[in-house]
């Protein structure tokens, strides 16, 4: 599990450690970032600069929790509302597992929730900021400014701004990938009894609107239609048709499980996105009685499901016979590299709801993956009450197992050439247009699809 604080003076030997572990940070960078560190521990009342650590390791799971990564970050003297984002670092045991991201995502809920502003980093050119550079671009930080040779021939200045938008007073702090700590799209309340409910809590952390834009951007970029009926495949909760349905979209839901599609009716009517989505049920590769649409996707690794080429081509081919010519479809699938040992292979995040906390936890059993890259996965939901510092108490739970099938890229292009109706026209890496699945900090395989 992924958990965050502030800074603390035990903390300093520890971001020392985490420091001298990174080659791309100079002898003289790290001196800089450990005074700010001294600093921040002689003035702790000063709000000169904040600090946001992450940590590996469920309290109570037995050895002292790990240090993967940490923020610093403060108000630009004499703005009115800009900050500086001076250091962030992460764990080179902890790359790709989405810390960086978390830390982020902590620092942008903090300046919203104090009405937002202007977020600025610097950073260099010179081969051991590299990673830096590709970092920036995935996080949607804009190139505002580059100085030509300002740290040395060759090593130019690049200057990143995000603008950061003040806080809806209904929403929670939202959380990063890999460390939840509360629901951006959810009200803080305990969730109902049930499968459905628990998995809708566990992964209220995903900040579905975001993820609607983002759906929306690659129809543009890469369809030719506008987007008026939408489709999602293993709807779930169905949390991403609710955010279609705020901006007046046709959607339509489908899924395997007859008891998320009565859930995701209930919670749809109760949030009054009810009245714009129609829901059925049907498999992945089972034809859902729906109209022809713009746009479909299937989110969440849910792909995965089926579990030989054969079965993926049935969905492609169902997926090209509802999208109306240029409408495209989005998949959302699992890095390749996650199969691997080095891979991001096992999760653990943890919700919290008052009184009651939602613990997750996701693993792809690498060590027992059999031929044609298929390999079992579980997923564990435990939700528990937290009451004046005694024990959790378990209130409910459930344990889902399943054999995905997790091709590479190679093998997602072999099966999309036998199915001439539609066209791959982009693989992406992130939740961005613009990060290709080559970029160095690509975490996702996204497929975009195409009706010709």
């Amino acid at each position: 599990m992924i958990t965050q604080r502030g800074l603390r003076a035990e903390d300093r030997p520890l971001i020392a450690e985490l420091l001298e572990s990174l080659p791309a940070f100079t002898d003289d960078e790290r001196a800089v970032a450990l005074e700010l560190v001294d600093v921040t521990l002689a003035q702790p009342s000063s709000d000169g600069y904040r600090f946001v650590l992450s940590f590996h390791g469920a309290p109570g799971g037995g050895g002292a929790p790990r240090l993967a990564g940490y923020l610093c970050y403060g108000r630009t003297p004499m703005t009115q509302s800009t900050y500086d984002l001076y250091w962030i670092a992460t764990s080179p045991d902890f790359a790709r597992s989405g810390v960086a991201r978390g830390l982020v995502a902590t620092m942008e809920s903090e300046i919203a929730r104090e009405g937002g502003g202007l977020v600025r980093v610097e950073t260099g050119t010179r081969e051991g900021h590299g990673a830096a550079v590709r970092f920036y671009d995935a996080v949607q930080f804009a190139r505002a400014a580059v100085i030509d040779d300002f740290y040395a021939p060759g090593d130019d200045l690049i200057i990143y701004t995000k603008r950061v938008a003040p806080a809806r007073a209904s929403a929670a702090p939202p959380a990063g990938k890999g460390a939840p700590t509360a629901s951006p799209a959810a009200p803080a309340t305990p969730p109902a009894p049930g499968e459905p409910a628990l998995y809708d809590a566990a992964f209220g952390y995903r900040d579905y609107a975001a993820e609607r834009d983002f759906l929306l951007a690659c129809a543009r970029r890469f369809g030719a239609r506008p987007v008026q009926r939408v489709l999602s495949w293993a709807c779930g909760p169905a949390r991403h048709l609710e955010a279609f349905a705020e901006l007046g979209v046709g959607c339509a839901g489908a899924d395997g499980s007859a008891a998320m599609i009565a859930y995701a009716e209930r919670a749809a009517c109760a949030r009054g996105a009810g009245a714009g989505v129609r829901f059925c049920c049907a498999e992945l590769d089972e034809r859902p009685d729906v109209a022809p649409v713009d746009l479909s996707f299937v989110p969440l690794s849910a792909i995965h499901q089926l579990a030989t080429p054969a079965a993926l081509e049935r969905h492609l081919r169902l997926a090209a016979s509802l999208l109306l010519p240029g409408g495209v479809h989005v998949i959302e699938a699992t890095h390749p590299a996650d199969l691997t040992p080095s891979g991001v292979n096992r999760t653990e995040w943890t919700e919290l709801r008052g009184d009651q906390s939602i613990d997750a936890r996701f693993r792809i059993h690498t060590e027992r993956v059999m031929p044609d890259r298929v390999v079992p996965v579980s997923l564990e939901v435990v939700c528990s009450a937290r009451r004046n510092g005694g024990a959790p108490r378990e209130l409910s739970s459930f344990r889902q197992e399943a054999t995905w099938y997790i091709p590479d890229l190679a093998g997602w292009r072999r099966v999309a050439e036998r199915v001439p109706e539609l066209s791959l026209v982009a693989t992406l890496g992130d939740f961005n247009v613009d990060v290709p699945f080559e970029h160095a900090a690509a975490w996702r395989l996204i497929l975009v699809l195409k009706r010709v």
